[in-house]
């Protein structure tokens, strides 16, 4: 795939291009499914549970509210606390009594849908700022004003509905077992493995000069943006429910080592960029360089040691050790340095290396102790992102 007009690629080369891009985000929507799969389940078993109580127990015929309420309350990703569910829950509740109350005081029309609407959205603001959470009240309340009741029912009995929902939620966030550990861990492993495999696909651009190979790599890199963007939140909640909840209180020391190893793994991320950029740069000149593609490689398989281990919550050391004799190899003035590009190359592969071997634990003067010394110069490379 040539390119044309320096960086812009030619017509023909789109449809590869958009190819690729859907792959990786059909990956990256793969993975997010996995690991929020219990997170769909409890939604779907929660909504279930609250219209099916409403429908049997209270004899509410169309109690549609319920399981609104508690899907919303229980939320449909990895990141529910007791605390969301409350406001969430109890906050839409709140929405469907406004609704209910104009119903019942003024009736159904124009007008009152638009005062309706606007009470809605004042309440939605007052117990939370998120913008869908806001639009979400107004949305209950309106319902209730423009959808017809069923005959049978009372009034008040969608408010009901929606209570019944929102305890359904907090019951869910309460009772199912939550570990701290499987978010950050999870964070951990997505933005490992995208590394690890970036950087493999690198290598063998790098070693075979296959420029298309080379910009396939730094597509998947680029892609990687909705993970990084993530990662703090689940760790915010992670190191609340240790400070919370009793089941989690034990792993609060793990939680604060991951937390640790995803802080670094995300710089990591940033500075695989940086590298995949370099590499089609170099592969588009097409010069084998199957000396520095090794580097880049054992820098990826080391990525993937460190995956497995925090993955499976063992020792990082195996991963620490091998990241530490790919870091003794980057000398920028080594034998295998042709020409500047090697140079550069390697120049960008040492800090990459630094952040990897923080990620597995090491301090960074220890992780700065395993580069080999630069003669001329005392950085270690070109600024980064």
């Amino acid at each position: 795939m040539s390119r044309e007009n320096g960086s812009r690629l030619r017509p023909s080369a789109w449809p590869g291009q958009a190819a690729g891009h859907l792959r990786n985000r059909t990956r990256l929507g793969a993975r997010r499914t996995r690991a929020n799969l219990s997170q769909l389940l409890q939604v779907t078993v929660g909504a279930t549970l609250a219209y099916a109580f409403c429908q049997v127990v209270l004899g509410h015929e169309y109690p549609f509210l319920a399981a609104v309420a508690a899907a919303v309350g229980t939320g449909v990703t990895a990141d529910r606390r007791v605390r969301r569910s409350m406001e969430i829950g109890f906050g839409a509740t709140a929405g469907v009594l406004v609704g209910e109350l104009m119903l019942v005081t003024f009736g159904s029309g124009l007008w009152q849908l638009a005062v309706t609407m606007i009470l809605g959205l004042m309440v939605g603001t007052m117990i939370n700022s998120g913008g869908i959470f806001i639009t979400q009240i107004g949305v209950q309340s309106v319902y209730v004003i423009t959808v017809p009741q069923a005959a049978a029912a009372q009034p008040f009995d969608r408010t009901v509905d929606a209570l019944v929902g929102a305890v359904v939620a907090i019951l869910m966030a309460l009772i199912v077992p939550n570990d701290a550990r499987k978010g950050p861990r999870d964070k951990a492993s997505s933005l490992l493995t995208e590394i690890s495999e970036t950087l493999l696909e690198s290598a063998d651009a790098l070693a075979r000069a296959d420029a298309h190979a080379a910009r396939r790599a730094l597509s998947r890199a680029r892609d990687t943006q909705g993970i990084v963007d993530s990662w703090r939140s689940t760790l915010r909640i992670s190191q609340e429910a240790t400070r919370i909840n009793a089941r989690s209180r034990r792993y609060a020391a793990e939680v604060t080592r991951l937390a640790r190893a995803v802080e670094f793994t995300d710089r990591a991320m940033r500075m695989v960029r940086v590298v995949a950029r370099r590499t089609q740069a170099m592969a588009e000149l097409g010069t084998e360089r199957p000396q520095h593609a090794e580097l880049v490689r054992d820098l990826g398989e080391g990525a993937r040691r460190l995956r497995v281990a925090l993955e499976r919550g063992t020792s990082r050391t195996p991963a620490e050790e091998f990241l530490s004799e790919v870091a003794a190899r980057l000398d920028p003035n080594g034998r295998d340095v042709a020409d500047m590009q090697d140079r550069t190359l390697v120049l960008l592969l040492r800090p990459l290396a630094v952040d990897l071997l923080q990620a597995a634990g090491l301090p960074e003067e220890a992780a700065l102790e395993q580069l080999p010394v630069l003669s001329d110069d005392t950085a270690d490379g070109p600024p980064v992102e």
